[in-house]
């Protein structure tokens, strides 16, 4: 069975949401997919109407030099807003503050969350410590905690798209003594990315 790579156009206005195409694409490439996205354009004749573009933050869409949306402004002729994905803004700032606290990778794995992740089957889980244990911590999080726990309570009623996104919010609230509707529970952690910014916030509530 032949895998290939295709990518969903989606264009979206008032009271508008209309699948384009998912064409396959040749490659994974910046040239590949900014075509693609203006091909479908040019076929349903929306050119003129298109006024931005929603994508996420990897470098092959928002490279500043040759990403997808600089090639699609330049096929289209002209400046287009660059809407970014929510989510993936805020891995960016996770990233800052990983970055901030941690310093930069030499290499693609951060040493710490590294052992962590090969000492998992040896760590009694049911036996955890939370914010409140630490004076310094404690004091860091006082004026804030109540807050983010609210709303991590607030948003753990509703449905999650992901299942990391819910597994962040329970991890926040325990950490911050919050009480959860279920017993505790912590997932082994998963793989590390330099793009999966988030894993670097399951890995340090964990630790």
């Amino acid at each position: 069975m032949e895998t290939v790579d295709r990518l969903p156009i989606i264009v979206s206005g008032q009271g508008v949401d209309q699948l384009l195409a998912v064409p396959k694409l040749p490659a994974g490439t910046r040239e590949a997919s900014a075509e693609a996205v203006y091909e479908s354009a040019v076929s349903w004749n929306i050119c003129p109407q298109i006024k931005g573009m929603c994508f996420d933050t990897t470098s092959v869409n928002s490279g500043s030099r040759s990403g997808a949306c600089i090639l699609l402004e330049q096929k289209m002729g002209k400046d287009l807003l660059w809407f970014a994905c929510r989510h993936h803004i805020l891995e960016i700032v996770l990233e800052a503050v990983v970055l901030h606290a941690l310093g930069p990778s030499k290499g693609p794995d951060i040493l710490i969350f590294k052992r962590f992740q090969s000492q998992w089957q040896f760590i009694d889980r049911s036996s955890y410590q939370t914010a409140a244990s630490d004076a310094d911590i404690s004091r860091s999080v006082s004026g804030v905690a109540s807050d983010v726990v609210a709303f991590a309570n607030a948003q753990l009623e509703q449905f999650q798209p992901h299942d990391h996104y819910q597994e962040l919010l329970q991890l926040t609230m325990t950490f911050l003594g919050g009480t959860l509707a279920k017993v505790v529970s912590f997932k082994a952690p998963a793989g590390l990315h330099q793009a999966r910014w988030m894993a670097k916030a399951f890995y340090s509530l964990k630790i």
